[in-house]
């Protein structure tokens, strides 16, 4: 069973947001560990890093929730650098925290079928599917 199915453990928003609140910073891959390492302790899995990276800290960064602190450079050349990253003041409650691809991208809440019906709806009145969903749906 993957993470975000199950009801015992803390969505991965909420657990990077509840790491860099206890450490004051980290690095994406520090805090990828630290979630497989909680997650394997209930029997859950966890994505890979690379999605892990796409579908959290890049979204993250794009909401300001968190902002980048410093850059380490890699033991070994052919490796990228360690960025560190901590939350951004004023941003430890925001609401986007629980379900940020969502805050981002606010269509993918509706499901394949809703959406859709969305995507035909903007198709008949010649609208973005973006101004389907504000119409339909407010912002």
């Amino acid at each position: 069973m993957r993470g975000w199915a199950s009801p015992f453990s803390v969505p991965t928003g909420l657990f990077i947001r509840d790491y860099l609140l206890k450490h004051g910073e980290g690095y994406a891959q520090e805090i990828w560990r630290a979630l497989k390492k909680e997650r394997a302790k209930l029997g859950l899995s966890v994505s890979s890093y690379n999605t892990f990276y796409n579908n959290y800290i890049r979204i993250l960064r794009k909401l300001g929730l968190i902002t980048e602190v410093r850059r380490e450079p890699s033991s070994r050349p052919y490796l990228k650098q360690r960025v560190y990253f901590k939350i951004t003041p004023g941003c430890e409650n925001d609401p986007r925290w629980r379900a940020p691809q969502a805050a981002l991208h606010p269509t993918t809440r509706l499901g394949k079928h809703r959406y859709k019906k969305l995507r035909r709806y903007a198709e008949a009145k010649s609208i973005s599917v973006r101004e389907a969903y504000n119409e339909l749906y407010g912002s």
